[in-house]
This record gives structure tokens, sequence and C-alpha cells, in this order.
């Protein structure tokens, strides 16, 4: 799953970071491991307010979900480098069955200055491409019934 969050500054520019690993807490919550390093605009950004986009897509079909809310920073623990680690080891080897090379997706893959963006959910939407994209994720549309 690549993960994306979407970030703005104060004049809502955006500014993009790739995620380098991701765990729900629960329903509500959902934390992402981004290089501070590799992102810095984005993590100002969130620094700053907090407001937050941050897209799931699966790559061979892109199949994606985005949840909006607001996210805190906190620094890394060692569970949140082991599950940083695993992650990109999975990236790399589902880019690789997709026939892409390493040194293509290691670019936007940095470990430096890992830091945890905590998101606290408040909207969920379906954005796989097609007739349900935009969609909110619990919505009747969204589960067929529209």
């Amino acid at each position: 799953m690549m993960i994306i969050v979407g970030t703005r500054d104060q004049a809502n520019r955006p500014s993009i970071a790739r995620a380098v690993g991701a765990r729900a807490i629960n329903e509500e919550i959902v934390e992402v491991i981004v290089s501070a390093w590799q992102w810095p605009e984005a993590m100002d950004n969130l620094a700053a307010n907090g407001q937050a986009a941050v897209t799931f897509a699966r790559p061979a079909d892109y199949v994606s979900y985005q949840l909006k809310g607001f996210a805190q920073l906190r620094a890394v623990d060692s569970s949140d480098v082991e599950l940083s680690r695993r992650y990109r080891a999975d990236i790399y080897a589902l880019f690789g069955g997709l026939g892409l090379r390493p040194e293509l997706v290691s670019p936007w893959l940095a470990d430096r200055e890992l830091t945890v963006a905590r998101l606290h959910v408040r909207e969920a939407y379906i954005q796989t491409p097609g007739p349900k994209a935009g969609t909110a994720a619990d919505s009747p549309t969204a589960r067929g019934a529209g």
C-alpha cells in the first residue's frame, strides 16, 4: 500500500509526503511514519496547523481510501522504527513484483529523521477511480445501496 500524506500551509498551498509505515490505533486514530528529513515542508505544515489528508493506495489497481483529520506529531520509538523497516521491505517487494527496480522506488523511502503523525480521523472517502470516487466511505452509496 502506498501512503501519501497531504498537507497545506497557512496560505492553503499544498505539500505532500510519502509515509514509510502506518498503523491503525483504533477506528478513529491512525499513525503514519514520515521522514522529516525528506519531507520538511509537509512536516512543518503539520506542526503549524495539523490539517492532513492521508491516502492509502494499492499500486496494482489503485484501490484507494483517504482519511482526513487533525494530526499531531511525536517522536518515533523502537516499535515505529521496526514498523517502518518492515513496511519498506514489503513495499520494495510489492513494487518489485510489479516490475519496478529498487532504485526507482528508493528515492521516496528515506528512513532519516523519522517522525510519527497521529491522525485523528474526522472523514473517510473512497478515492478509487470510478463512480464511487469521492464518496464518503461510510455512505449508503459507498456500500452499494445507492
